[in-house]
């Protein structure tokens, strides 16, 4: 059974999480291939047994690659899990709040909030019953200044190591 990592990203942090993804699938003996979902073909669908699809939040929205793709497998009849990189979501701070202010709620919390706000509303706007949703931490940058980068690898690594069984 082979699994393809897909991801659509804009400062790159979605596509390391997608490649730390593949990696911890890789350690528990999964064959996976990593793609950017611009790049992904029907033969590349056909061809994979099961698909984990990724995405940056910008402005509350879903890259319009992996949406088209999470559309695209939709009616495939496969296993397919969703994550977001939603950065903002995940500092744990809100909108115009002071910098050295304390980030609110515990990292799974977070996450849950993420999922609410940005997975589920597109899964199921496309009719797609995910095998497991998560959202990790990312960057932005305007104007070439960081405004925050809440990347962490260890959620990261616990959803893939969790996802090697689901994706069976």
């Amino acid at each position: 059974m082979s699994v393809l990592v897909a991801y659509s990203t804009r400062f790159g942090y979605t596509k390391k999480t997608a490649e730390l993804i593949a990696e911890r699938l890789r350690l528990a003996g999964k064959t996976v291939d990593t793609a950017d979902a611009r790049k992904v073909n029907q033969a590349q669908i056909d061809g994979h047994s099961s698909f984990v699809v990724g995405s940056s939040i910008a402005a509350g929205q879903w890259k319009g690659p992996a949406k088209r793709l999470l559309g695209r497998l939709a009616g495939a009849g496969k296993p397919v899990a969703v994550f977001v990189s939603a950065g903002g979501v995940m500092t744990g701070k809100k909108p115009g709040s002071a910098p050295d202010a304390p980030p609110e709620g515990t990292i799974e919390e977070r996450q849950a909030e993420a999922v609410r706000l940005f997975a589920q509303p597109v899964c199921a706007a496309l009719g797609l019953k995910p095998v497991a949703q998560s959202a990790f931490g990312g960057r932005m940058a305007f104007f070439g200044k960081e405004m925050f980068n809440s990347w962490d690898a260890r959620p990261v690594e616990t959803w893939a190591d969790s996802l090697a069984g689901t994706l069976s």
